[in-house]
């Protein structure tokens, strides 16, 4: 059956009005077949939900990866300070802040008044908007280098640590590397 005779046989189906109520039922049960079936396929949402957290997993490994070469990278160009191993621990992976819309209600009841706030995520589609996301914190520092048995290549090194991560002279560590 062609597109022509396709269109001609549904134009004479719709003027008997017999014909013109089946396709409106056949169309409304295939409809409605059609939205059962599909809440019988795997949700999309929680295959891409597992993606993006072993992507936020990736990302912490990197950041760490890259923080630490980094940071080797410049102790080992310091002076006194040798040939350079770092390792660095993060507290927790990335964190991301959505954006909330935030409605106050105020009720009162005869002198006393009080306030709820309720808030809720703003979505763009299915997907919440987001608002910032923070890398992770450090937590602290290793660092071995083959100048690290030095009183002042050792506070040198916690100095340009600390102030490159943040992370107090008690979360730094420095020490001689094996010959």
């Amino acid at each position: 059956m062609t597109a022509k005779q396709s269109i001609a046989w549904l134009q004479a189906a719709w003027k008997d009005d017999k014909k013109r109520i089946n396709l409106l039922l056949v169309s409304g049960l295939a409809g409605m077949l059609l939205l059962c079936m599909s809440e019988w396929l795997p949700a999309r949402q929680s295959t891409q939900n597992a993606a993006q957290s072993s992507q936020q997993s990736q990302t912490a490994a990197e950041y760490e990866q890259q923080l630490e070469t980094r940071l080797a990278a410049l102790i080992r160009a310091m002076d006194g300070a040798g040939e350079t191993v770092v390792m660095v621990t993060l507290d927790c992976g990335e964190e991301t802040t959505y954006a909330a819309d935030t409605r106050i209600e105020k009720t009162s009841e005869d002198t006393r008044s009080s306030a709820a706030s309720q808030r809720t995520h703003l979505l763009a589609g299915a997907q919440p908007v987001v608002q910032s996301v923070q890398a992770p914190q450090v937590r602290g520092v290793a660092v071995l280098c083959q100048g690290g048995g030095n009183a002042g290549t050792q506070r040198r090194i916690t100095e340009l640590v600390s102030a490159l991560t943040g992370v107090g002279a008690s979360h730094i560590t420095v020490n001689k590397m094996q010959s």
